[in-house]
């Protein structure tokens, strides 16, 4: 989701939301390292994330800074794992995505697809690249993180295996330091319980349209539990709107971006955060700490079929953040 937080007004605007890649915004990924960067002090299994609801579980601190992507630790037990990003970056957003690759694949062979898939201009070849990483890995999301929106915390239930982390703020793939390992390791019961999480978001099809089944009002500071019932990747963004802006100005700026065009009005401030790409079928936890007022609810994910961005596609709500 690059779009830049000085870049708000429309001459900036459809070059900002355009920059978006096929999965998250940014799109592109870095080469796997052998071995994480860790902060200093690793984060125990137990440690408290900023939001209560499980029980126990394990906190895995992430910073995704403009040059690298560091975590507290590389190795969790199976069971409740909560990741808690942050970013020191004042100029752009950074969409972290945890995936698991499937059996043979290896993270040179995805990322070479997917750099494929973000920038072929040949509509098959995108679609034959797309078709590849989408049955290559397993997505179970992430937090999309601003400097000015603060932390974002995505909670799941995690079996032993391998997993990386993705910054998806780069196609090139000679940046090792964008992207991290981390290990779940087995355990003899699952560490720690489901967090609580009173609030829904789920993403889903009426037809060629994608909806968003939530309420019209949310809270905030608040926990939201995230199914995707889609029939492809999909996600949940945040991004505020200007005050004043109508539903109309809304509906004008997509409807103009779809087309490829100038937008006539730029209704929106800042830039997205929320969950990153996740998988059809699947769910997850996520909080966040966001300013009261008015947002737009959408995913910029492509479509499958058009290969045209589903929020410019009407695949959005407007929702009030109390």
């Amino acid at each position: 989701m690059d779009v830049n937080p000085r870049q708000t007004a429309p001459e900036g605007a459809g070059r900002a939301m355009e920059r978006r890649g096929l999965l998250v915004g940014l799109g592109g990924l870095g080469l796997a390292s052998g071995a994480a960067a860790l902060l200093p002090g690793s984060a125990a299994a137990g440690e408290a994330g900023r939001y209560p609801g499980g029980a126990g579980g394990s906190v895995v601190r992430a910073v995704a800074a403009p040059g690298e992507l560091t975590l507290s630790t590389d190795a969790v037990p199976a069971g409740l794992v909560t990741l808690r990003a942050t970013t020191p970056d004042p100029e752009q957003q950074h969409p972290l995505g945890l995936l698991r690759l499937r059996h043979g694949v290896s993270v040179a062979g995805f990322l070479e697809h997917y750099r494929q898939a973000a920038t072929a201009q040949d509509p098959a070849e995108r679609r034959a690249a797309l078709a590849l990483i989408d049955t290559e890995a397993h997505y179970f999301g992430g937090p999309a993180v601003s400097a000015a929106g603060g932390a974002v915390e995505v909670s799941w239930i995690l079996a032993p295996g391998t997993y990386h982390l993705l910054d998806y703020t780069t196609t090139d793939p000679a940046h090792p330091e964008r992207v991290r390992t981390l290990t779940v390791t087995p355990a003899g019961r699952p560490h720690g319980g489901p967090r609580s999480a009173p609030h829904v978001i789920a993403p889903y099809d009426d037809g060629d349209r994608g909806r968003f089944l939530t309420a019209a009002t949310l809270p905030a500071d608040g926990v939201f539990h995230v199914v995707n019932h889609t029939r492809q990747l999909s996600e949940v963004m945040f991004l505020r709107v200007t005050p004043g802006a109508s539903e109309e100005d809304v509906t004008a700026c997509m409807e103009a971006l779809g087309r490829g065009e100038q937008p006539p009005v730029y209704p929106f401030t800042g830039v997205p955060t929320g969950l990153t790409p996740l998988q059809p079928g699947a769910s997850a936890v996520f909080a966040h700490a966001l300013r009261p007022g008015r947002y737009l609810l959408t995913s910029f994910i492509s479509s499958r079929e058009t290969l045209v961005k589903r929020a410019f596609e009407g695949m959005w709500q407007l929702v009030t953040l109390r």
